[in-house]
């Protein structure tokens, strides 16, 4: 992406007719909310209006960055907007109904990492090579000569520092390094960033890890390894869907596991899955293959449900892509 590119869509999202809307995906985590908040910082300087929002609460581990208690729900939304943009959605599904929000002819702004992007929008910024959205975002800012401030850059290196687990995914590339070392320069402590983002744990987090490694399966090669977190459990943990991100590194970390998966169960039955691989399936391929999408290396789907079928569907799909890397 040049710069002229990069500057026209900084064009688009800083002057347009009337507020932007900024949507980052359903379950958002720590590169959707920092890209999001990135770019309202962004209009906030250019002095452009603009609403935040998302279907689901921005989860309170985020309550540190700034405005993040701007965001609102996009059913307490009646307001339709002829612009909007979306960040850090592989595709146009990730917007949820927040999409309902746009006006007739509405503009739409793709600015994305995901390797199955594909590109939708009026505007598509779509790196798939990044290891994060907010590091497309730190590129455009850098390359257009827009000025970084403190409250920007906070948001940026939070996403980054989510989406590269604390700088140890193999997507931790020199340029990222560069990258977070230069929005440091900004009074951002890192320590604060990594214990906001990737350990502090909350009660209702704790039980859940109790109760959700409860159900650690490990298939007979030792190769996969999922965990399956329903209702009950998180009713009985106390705990909101999103906190169920806590137990997926328990999965793919375990030694000789290539691909560790989390399977957890929505309010309406609907299935979520999240897939993490080490070395050499393409899970992001296989989450293609049922209607999601993401990297190589990290992806997601959803299911219908029930918990069950989704569990032993994906694990049939997922046994044979691991046999095959391993040549069995």
């Amino acid at each position: 992406m040049g710069k002229l590119d990069y500057e026209k869509v900084l064009a688009r999202l800083g002057q347009g007719p009337g507020p932007l809307l900024i949507i980052c995906h359903i379950s958002p985590d720590g590169d959707a909310i920092g890209a999001a908040l990135a770019v309202a910082h962004y209009c906030e300087g250019e002095g452009r209006d603009y609403v935040l929002v998302n279907d689901d609460p921005i989860p309170a581990r985020y309550d540190f960055l700034p405005y993040a208690e701007r965001f609102r729900l996009s059913a307490a939304i009646a307001e339709r907007f002829a612009q909007a943009v979306a960040v850090d959605c592989a595709d146009e599904r990730r917007m949820g109904n927040a999409a309902s929000l746009f006006a007739k002819d509405c503009e739409l702004i793709n600015i994305d990492h995901h390797d199955t992007n594909s590109g939708f929008g009026d505007y598509s910024l779509v790196e798939g090579e990044a290891a994060a959205t907010c590091l497309v975002l730190y590129r455009m800012m850098r390359a257009s000569g827009t000025p970084i401030g403190r409250a920007m850059a906070l948001c940026l290196y939070t996403g980054i520092v989510f989406d590269t687990g604390g700088f140890r995914y193999n997507n931790s590339t020199p340029e990222i390094h560069l990258a977070a070392a230069d929005l440091l320069t900004r009074d951002i402590e890192p320590f604060m960033v990594a214990d906001r983002v990737l350990e502090a744990l909350t009660r209702e987090q704790a039980e859940l890890i109790r109760l959700g490694l409860a159900t650690l399966t490990i298939d007979d090669r030792g190769r996969v390894a999922h965990v399956a977190v329903d209702r009950q459990m998180l009713l009985a943990a106390g705990a909101d869907e999103g906190d169920a991100d806590v137990l997926l590194p328990f999965t793919r970390s375990l030694s000789g596991v290539e691909v560790g998966l989390l399977f957890r169960e929505r309010p309406d039955g609907s299935v979520k899955v999240s897939m993490r691989s080490r070395d050499r399936v393409d899970v992001g391929a296989i989450a293609l293959h049922f209607g999601g999408g993401g990297h190589v290396r990290a992806a997601g789907c959803n299911f219908p449900g029930p918990l069950h079928d989704a569990v032993s569907l994906l694990l049939q799909r997922v046994k044979s892509e691991v046999a095959a890397a391993f040549g069995e």
